[in-house]
């Protein structure tokens, strides 16, 4: 007789999700740090790309967690029923200790997702437009200069291509590290000079322009890990907004014409754009209304608008004081208007805010075109023109694009009450092909009518 091989029925691996909810269906290193999942709970460790949760077969005791990590690796974690209803039970407290606290709800769709090649092609920007230079301008003679800013330029590509292939890289974590290094080569100049004065030289400038950039490259990099993209972008702007409004301010008392006012000045700036990180944060998820990564960027065109609207209003010859009052004053209000008319109403997406910034510098620009064919160079017209055209722009692009409207359950009683997100509609779906199946006889679970609701 010849021994016939154990014949093993095929298991299949049913996709469901994580928590009782049904909303979370995948698990990122950015949502698993907001929910403080860990061990026993969590049996996940290290870096990873994503996580999903299987129910083996027909099965309602055995379930799987498939975890994607770099290089296409992938690991497989067994869960039997009363881990699975722990690790919800897990989630669940989280999400209600979010809710209660007024923090943004933690849905995978808000979460940033791992990004690899925009982030080496971000950090090779940096490395050939910032650190590049720095670097080159340390050096006396050209030949060192320019042999030092290929090696920088070149050497950025490849420490950030070698990061991501052992460290998963959130979108969030590509925007704060980028902006950031930017910030903090403005902030080592600007410390450079309240130190030195006007007697730093050149190289001492470069220097500081190397070690800054890196330095909130990195910095930039650590604190966006567990953000979302919105958070994200609210806390980059946060500097800006606070760095620019404290420098029109002591513009505007005359403390920036003198050298020691101005050192002292630096040292305010300084300080303001750090503190703008926090109050950037604290925007985004502090305010009643929800508020988009997008929003960010349609609220910067606000401020550009506002700018043109207070240079409108200068009169000829001004005093440099009156320049730095006017449009402190014209980007505040800007501000306001881009919080009141683009963020509140409105979910941009980052793609609604790009093409809603080149429709309103398309309007600025069709603006021109008065004082062009009135063949003024009046200073005032230019920039009352342009700013009309822009503010007509921004209007009818916003018609065109139509961005989401603001979601209803967003506001901070909503919020506690944990009714955020949920929709008032209700939606049948009826199978046709789960039905005949179930009519064959197949044995399995057919899901013939699903409610949604």
């Amino acid at each position: 007789m010849l021994a016939a091989p154990g014949a093993h029925a095929q298991i299949r691996e049913r996709p469901v999700s994580f928590d009782s909810a049904g909303r979370i269906t995948v698990i990122t290193p950015p949502l698993a740090a907001r929910l403080r999942l860990v061990a026993p709970a969590w049996p996940v460790s290290g870096d990873i790309l994503d996580a999903r949760l299987y129910q083996l077969g027909d099965s309602t005791v055995s379930y799987v967690i498939v975890v994607r990590r770099q290089r296409d690796d992938v690991d497989r974690f067994p869960l039997d029923a009363g881990r699975r209803a722990e690790l919800a039970a897990a989630i669940a407290r989280a999400a209600m200790i979010a809710r209660t606290t007024s923090q943004p709800d933690s849905l995978p769709t808000f979460i940033s997702e791992p990004v690899r090649g925009q982030f080496v092609a971000s950090q090779t920007a940096l490395g050939a437009l910032l650190f590049g230079p720095a670097a080159a301008a340390m050096f006396g003679d050209a030949a060192s200069g320019t042999a030092a800013y290929l090696l920088v330029a070149g050497g950025t590509f490849f420490t950030a291509a070698r990061l991501t292939q052992t460290t998963p890289v959130s979108r969030a974590q590509n925007h704060l590290a980028g902006h950031s290094a930017v910030r903090g080569a403005i902030a080592a100049n600007l410390a450079l000079f309240a130190l030195s004065g006007e007697g730093g030289d050149e190289k001492g400038y470069a220097a500081a322009t190397l070690i800054g950039g890196i330095a909130g490259d990195i910095a930039g990099f650590q604190i966006a890990k567990p953000m979302t993209d919105a958070e994200a972008h609210g806390t980059a702007h946060g500097s800006t907004v606070t760095a620019l409004l404290t420098t029109g301010l002591l513009g505007a008392v005359g403390a920036l014409n003198q050298e020691r006012n101005a050192r002292v000045s630096a040292v305010g700036i300084i300080g303001a754009g750090v503190l703008g990180y926090p109050l950037g944060l604290r925007y985004v998820r502090g305010v009643p209304y929800r508020v988009t990564a997008g929003d960010i960027g349609a609220l910067f065109t606000g401020e550009l608008l506002g700018l043109g609207a207070a240079a409108s209003f200068l009169p000829d010859s001004p005093s440099e004081e009156m320049v730095f009052g006017a449009l402190t004053a014209g980007y505040a209000l800007g501000a306001f208007a881009g919080d009141r008319f683009f963020v509140r109403p409105f979910d941009h997406t980052e793609s609604d805010a790009r093409l809603l910034g080149l429709g309103t510098a398309a309007g600025a620009v069709m603006g021109l075109a008065v004082p062009v064919l009135a063949q003024s160079d009046n200073p005032q017209l230019i920039f009352a023109t342009a700013t009309i055209g822009g503010i007509l722009g921004a209007l009818l692009t916003e018609n065109l694009i139509a961005p989401q409207r603001a979601r209803a359950g967003t506001n901070q009683r909503e919020r506690r009450s944990g009714s955020l997100g949920r929709s008032s509609r209700v939606a049948v779906r009826v199978s046709a092909e789960s039905a005949l199946l179930a009519g064959a006889g197949l044995r399995g679970n057919h899901s013939i009518v699903a409610l949604t609701f």
